[in-house]
C-alpha cells in the first residue's frame, strides 16, 4: 500500500544489486525515492520514477556542495539508506577508506547540509558479527560478541562504531545474512551454470548450518525502518531458518529439472587455490573475488541468525523461504518459465 506520507529518501549504491530493489520497494509504497550514481552506467540502472543524485566518495568538497545546493532547491534529504560499500578493492585498505571513512564523513556531511535529516540506515553484514560458535551452534544475535575476522566484516564493524559515536544522529543498523535474488550474478547464476551441467558443489562440512535472506524481503525490512517510529537499534536479518547449504543445490536443480552429483570440496584446497588467486591479483593489481577469507567465511560451520528482535519490533515477517526465493529468482531471470512457477508454487 502507498505509504500515508511520503518520504524524501537517497538510496545510495541504488544500481548494485540490492539497491535496485530498494528503488522499487519505495517507489511502491509512494516515497520519493533518489538513487545514488558515480557514472553514465549506474545512472541507467536507476528505475523509472527514481530521481538521480550524483555522489562521489573522493569528490568530498564537491559533495558537501551538492548537498547544500540539494537542501536549498527541495529542502533536503529526510531519510538515507546507505547501501554503497567497498566489497572487492584492488587493496585491503580501500575497505576501510571506503566503508568506514567515507560513511564518518558522508553523516557529517548529512547532518551539516540537510536541515530536516531524521534517520540514517546502515546496511552493515553478518560478517560484522563473525560466525557463531561451532560447538554450541547457538544462533547469532544482536547480543552476540561481534567476533569479525575477514577485512570486509571488520571494516563493516569498525563502521558501526562510527555511526553509534556520532552525536545527534538517528540510526538503525541491519546485519543481513546471505542475500540472494534475481540478477545475483556473483551467487544464484554461478551455481545455476554448475547445475546445468549437473555438478552440485559442497564446501562446508558435515553439519553447517547457515542462513539467507532473500533481497526483496531484505528491501522492506529496510523501508520498514524508514516508516516506524524506531531509532538507534541494530538487527540481524534472516528469514529465521536454518540451512544445509547443499539445500540450495537442491532447490536450484529441483526447479531446473536437472538431476546432479555432489562434488565435495576439501577445504585445504580451496585455501591453496585462493592463496594462489591471491598473489597473482596482487601482482596484478586486480581485485580478489575469493580470498582465503572468503574461504574461512563459508566453511564456518554456524551461520544461523535469530531474528526473534526484528519480528518483534518491526513486526518483520517473510514472505520468502530459501526454497520460494530461489523459485522466484530463477523465473524473474528466466531460467524457469513463468506457468511453471506458478504450479509449483501453488504445490507449496
Amino acid at each position: 500500500m502507498p505509504a500515508m506520507e511520503s518520504k524524501r529518501v537517497l538510496v545510495t549504491g541504488a544500481g548494485g544489486f540490492i539497491g535496485r530493489y530498494l528503488q522499487e520497494e519505495g517507489l511502491s509504497r509512494g516515497h520519493e525515492v533518489y538513487g545514488s550514481y558515480r557514472n553514465p552506467s549506474e545512472e541507467a540502472l536507476l528505475q523509472g520514477g527514481t530521481k538521480a543524485f550524483y555522489l562521489e566518495f573522493s569528490e568530498r568538497e564537491k559533495l558537501v556542495n551538492r548537498l547544500e545546493k540539494f537542501a536549498k532547491d527541495t529542502g533536503g534529504f529526510e531519510y538515507v539508506i546507505h547501501c554503497a560499500g567497498v566489497t572487492k578493492p584492488d587493496k585491503m585498505e580501500e575497505f576501510y577508506r571506503g566503508n568506514v571513512e567515507f560513511t564518518e564523513f558522508f553523516i557529517r556531511a548529512l547532518l551539516k547540509t540537510q536541515p530536516n535529516f531524521k534517520k540514517f540506515i546502515f546496511i552493515s553484514s553478518l560478517q560484522a558479527i563473525g560466525p557463531g560458535d561451532p560447538l554450541s551452534m547457538e544462533p547469532i544475535n544482536e547480543k552476540t560478541t561481534p567476533k569479525p575476522f575477514t577485512p570486509y566484516g571488520i571494516s563493516k564493524f569498525e563502521a558501526e562504531k562510527k555511526i553509534m559515536s556520532i552525536e545527534g544522529l538517528d540510526w538503525i543498523i541491519f546485519r543481513p545474512t546471505s542475500v540472494f535474488g534475481p540478477r545475483d550474478t556473483k551467487f544464484i547464476h554461478q551455481i545455476v551454470k554448475l547445475v546445468q551441467k549437473g555438478i552440485a558443489i559442497r564446501v562446508g562440512p558435515k553439519g553447517q548450518l547457515v542462513s539467507f535472506i532473500y533481497v526483496k524481503d531484505l528491501a522492506r525490512a529496510l523501508w520498514d525502518a524508514v516508516e516506524k517510529e524506531v531509532r538507534n537499534e541494530i538487527y540481524c536479518l534472516s528469514d529465521g531458518k536454518d540451512y544445509d547449504p547443499s539445500e540450495v543445490n537442491v532447490y536450484i536443480s529441483k526447479h531446473l529439472g536437472i538431476k546432479t552429483r555432489q562434488v565435495k570440496l576439501p577445504k585445504a584446497l580451496l585455501l591453496g587455490i585462493s592463496y594462489l588467486r591471491l598473489g597473482i591479483a596482487r601482482l596484478l593489481r586486480k581485485p580478489l573475488h575469493v580470498s582465503p577469507f572468503k574461504i574461512r567465511e563459508i566453511t564456518s560451520m554456524n551461520w544461523r541468525v535469530d531474528n526473534t528482535k526484528l519480528k518483534t519490533e518491526l513486526n518483520f515477517e517473510p514472505k520468502y523461504t530459501l526454497d520460494s526465493g530461489i523459485l522466484d529468482a530463477l523465473t524473474d531471470d528466466g531460467f524457469v518459465k513463468r506457468e511453471t512457477s506458478d504450479v509449483s508454487r501453488e504445490s507449496m
